[in-house]
């Protein structure tokens, strides 16, 4: 079966006509209104190609910004794949990544997508460890709550993704560490890249937004992922999601938000 187009938000929105999107989304306006102040891209619909091209040019007229995506451009976007360790140097970055190192010079067209729960957040625990052999969703598991910039790019002909974690990623390479905090550190490492990538389009709609919960199973009878549509956490997502592929349906929102952001910030980059 083919994987459904999805309808993804992809705020900062325009004039907005609330009612007009109301009707759209299917909830009231003081609804509509709180969903789409969100900052960060969200799945608002799916369906097949050509009615989601029409329902997200619906949406464009009400003035919500909206893209469309073919769910296997979603599925397969590549895992986040933590860094040991990373130092600036004269010509790019050069990070360690398992046995092998990757470079990144200055000029490399990128997409960075910077997730940060706010200051306040307090994490549970993982459900898994981060170990050497750890790929796929184990790496989503183990990294959820943590701060995180991805870096999407092209070599070999392959999109690849990098990540640079607070928690995991040794900052050393920053320099002396006087009394910087792990948070600093990260600060200091996505200011760094904003400032040396030359051709860097860079995503931190996720920075301070705090991270939900997945989607937890219960009574369904009331049905109350209508209130929220396809927010992050309703059973209504997670059916999208799983149908385009199983991985897919247990996504942290981090790891939802990252995707989303790449591809946003692909089409907006292309546009």
């Amino acid at each position: 079966m083919k994987p459904p187009v999805i309808v993804v938000s992809n705020p900062p929105h325009g004039n907005l006509d609330l009612e007009a999107a109301a009707s759209l989304i299917g909830l009231d306006v003081y609804k509509t209104r709180l969903k789409l102040i969100f900052p960060a891209p969200e799945v608002l619909a799916s369906s097949d190609g050509g009615y989601a091209e029409q329902l997200a040019d619906r949406y464009r007229s009400a003035g919500v910004r909206a893209e469309t995506f073919d769910g296997q451009e979603l599925a397969a976007l590549p895992w986040p794949a933590p860094v040991t360790a990373f130092e600036f140097t004269g010509k790019g970055l050069n990070a360690r990544l398992g046995d092998r190192d990757v470079e990144l010079s200055y000029d490399s067209d990128l997409v960075g997508v910077y997730c940060k729960p706010p200051a306040d957040f307090r994490a549970e625990p993982a459900k898994k460890k981060l170990g050497p052999l750890s790929f796929g969703m184990d790496v989503v598991d183990a990294i959820e709550w943590m701060p995180t910039l991805d870096l999407y790019f092209v070599q070999r002909g392959a999109l690849q993704r990098i990540s640079i974690v607070q928690g995991v990623t040794d900052f050393s390479g920053l320099g002396p560490m006087r009394q910087r905090t792990a948070a600093q550190d990260m600060e200091a490492t996505v200011v760094g890249c904003v400032r040396r990538f030359t051709k860097l389009h860079f995503d931190a709609r996720l920075e301070n937004v705090r991270p939900r919960r997945r989607f937890v199973g219960g009574d369904s009878a009331d049905n109350p992922d209508m209130r929220e549509r396809y927010s992050f956490g309703t059973l209504l997502l997670r059916g999208i999601l799983s149908s385009i592929s199983p991985e897919l349906g247990d996504l942290t929102q981090y790891e939802l938000g990252s995707r989303l952001g790449y591809l946003t910030s692909r089409a907006h980059a292309s546009a």
